[in-house]
């Protein structure tokens, strides 16, 4: 287990061209790099060539993409979706690592499980051929943002190329509790995103050591059933939504570092 940061964290959700990842991840103590490539040159080859290269020039190693949510409702949508997902997939190797995360569509939209279940089933192959791994982060409302989502997903998908993405944050906002989850999908959860939410059961996202979020359960409880993966940090921009419009400060990204390296392994 490697304690990693998210680019959202630097750059939040603007197009910044990963400037203040690039530019503070070391300062603030972050080697390993989790990239949003949310916009589509962050994701073409000749973006993924100078990620790579910037990587290389201030010594951080990209160890993942997220990207864009799962989802389509009609032949067109999922026929983009499979395509966006096949791009992300040849990516990762590209940049030198094999992960890829991706959510769903808001719960209601755009096809819903189904629609994921069908895109995992076409790019399986992909996967395995590449050697990626997928990875499915929850949601809060979203089509995948509990345990009933995720079982409807594995009785269906088979494949050590799928697996979870624990956002022990969002978990806490849908009203989850994410360490139950973590023990009873350990062997499927392959990645964590670490963000902090304030009051279970409500989306307010916060800094870290102001919420209630309990991150250190579902760690130990994945050590326990022998995760071997990142803990990715997500400072998010959304706790601007709950009024803490402050700046996020070099402080802010460094906290996380004091309380998780100590499970690195």
């Amino acid at each position: 287990m490697k304690l990693a940061a998210s680019s959202l964290s630097f750059d939040g959700f603007g197009d910044n061209d990963f400037f203040n990842t690039f530019s503070q991840a070391k300062e603030a103590g972050y080697r390993f790099i989790e990239f949003n490539c949310w916009y589509a040159h962050t994701l073409s080859p000749a973006g993924i060539a100078d990620i790579k290269a910037r990587c290389l020039k201030h010594g951080l190693v990209p160890i993942a993409l997220h990207v864009g949510s799962f989802g389509g409702v009609d032949r067109d949508a999922l026929c983009m979706n499979y395509c966006h997902k096949l791009r992300a997939i040849q990516a990762a190797r590209e940049l030198g690592c094999s992960r890829v995360v991706a959510s769903g569509f808001q719960r209601g939209t755009s096809g819903g499980l189904e629609a994921v279940i069908s895109e995992l089933r076409l790019l399986i192959p992909d996967l395995e051929e590449h050697g990626v791994i997928l990875l499915l982060e929850n949601h809060c409302r979203s089509v995948l943002a509990n345990e009933q989502d995720y079982e409807a997903i594995f009785r269906q998908v088979d494949s050590r190329h799928v697996g979870i993405c624990i956002d022990t944050g969002h978990f806490d906002a849908e009203g989850v509790d994410p360490r139950a989850f973590a023990e009873r999908f350990a062997r499927q959860t392959k990645h964590i995103h670490l963000k902090e939410n304030r009051v279970f059961g409500q989306k307010t996202f916060c800094r870290f050591g102001e919420g209630t979020t309990d991150h250190a359960a579902v760690i130990q409880t994945l050590l326990v059933n022998g995760f071997d993966g990142y803990m990715s940090v997500e400072l998010s921009p959304e706790s601007g939504e709950n009024s803490d419009v402050s700046p996020f400060s070099l402080s802010d990204r460094q906290k996380p570092v004091s309380l998780f390296s100590k499970y690195e392994r």
